[in-house]
């Protein structure tokens, strides 16, 4: 059966899609979906009578977007489950919403900063290895007098 919005006009059922079709719809594997639906963090995802193959309505796939946009922002499952557990309560659960998506928001911030610093510091290898080869050997003391402290900085922020 090939998806589409409406319903089948044969079984006048919603539409359903195929493992592979959500596969490519959401970019995770099929490993992580069967673990996302052992672990309870998707509900029991239908099965096909005959065939047992798993079934996703469309309300699954949007479930199933939303966590590998959470996935990729580095959210916690336990925070995905609150996340979804909290959706039930609607807007009585906002603040609780708000103040879960601060604090991820407030750790992608720090772990960009962090990235940032590493970034720098790979900039300045570049530059210390180009001005080795056109043989500056005054940029090559600078810049290494530079990336020793941007090591000792970042050895000490990762401990």
């Amino acid at each position: 059966m090939h998806t589409t919005s409406m319903l089948d006009t044969e079984t006048n059922t919603p539409p359903y899609f195929t493992l592979q079709e959500v596969v490519r719809k959401s970019g995770l594997s099929e490993d992580t979906l069967r673990y996302y639906e052992r672990i309870g963090l998707l509900d029991k995802v239908q099965r096909d009578k005959s065939s047992g193959h798993r079934r996703y309505t469309t309300a699954d796939v949007q479930n199933i977007e939303a966590l590998a946009c959470l996935r990729t922002t580095g959210m916690s499952i336990e925070d995905m489950r609150t996340y979804f557990a909290l959706l039930k309560d609607g807007k009585a659960a906002a603040d609780q919403q708000l103040a879960l998506f601060e604090g991820q928001k407030n750790a992608l911030e720090q772990e960009i900063a962090r990235k940032q610093e590493h970034l720098r510091y790979l900039e300045h290898k570049v530059a210390f290895w180009k001005a080795v080869q056109s043989g500056d050997d005054a940029k090559v003391k600078e810049i290494s007098e530079i990336t020793s402290g941007l090591a000792k900085q970042l050895i000490t922020k990762e401990r």
